[in-house]
């Protein structure tokens, strides 16, 4: 049997570079825009909000920007932090399986960025359908 230093085990390196984050997080700037404008523009048509939590909200367009903005500004500063921990941590000079739980830890952000671009994409696609 041949012994295999854990250290000089190689994990792969991560595809999503920084400014790929940084085209998720305008992309989902602009879907909460989009968000904010079709959701006005179908209340002023007539129809009502679907969503109950945001139905207190929604009646003021200056009201719901600022909730949403609210709501994107907490979604940048947690997961922001997150990516922070990782680089303080600096896990490319640690261990293999120290190395692999900050690397999934780093696709767990990209993949919850992904999804919130989807569930927007969805939810503007919706009012879009409700105007037209």
């Amino acid at each position: 049997m041949n012994y295999v230093n854990p250290y000089e085990i190689q994990a792969p390196i991560t595809i999503v570079k920084k400014y790929h984050r940084h085209v998720l997080w305008l992309i989902l700037g602009l879907l909460f825009a989009l968000d904010i404008f079709t959701t006005s523009l179908s209340l002023h048509l007539g129809n009502f909000e679907k969503n109950p939590l945001m139905t207190p909200f929604v009646g003021s367009p200056v009201l719901h920007g600022i909730v949403k903005i609210m709501a994107y500004v907490l979604l940048f500063f947690v997961i922001e932090g997150a990516v922070m921990f990782i680089q303080e941590k600096r896990p490319e000079n640690k261990q293999f399986w120290v190395k692999l739980n900050f690397q999934t830890l780093y696709g767990l952000i990209i993949f919850v960025l992904v999804y919130l671009i989807w569930l927007y994409v969805y939810v503007v696609v919706s009012n879009i359908e409700v105007i037209s």
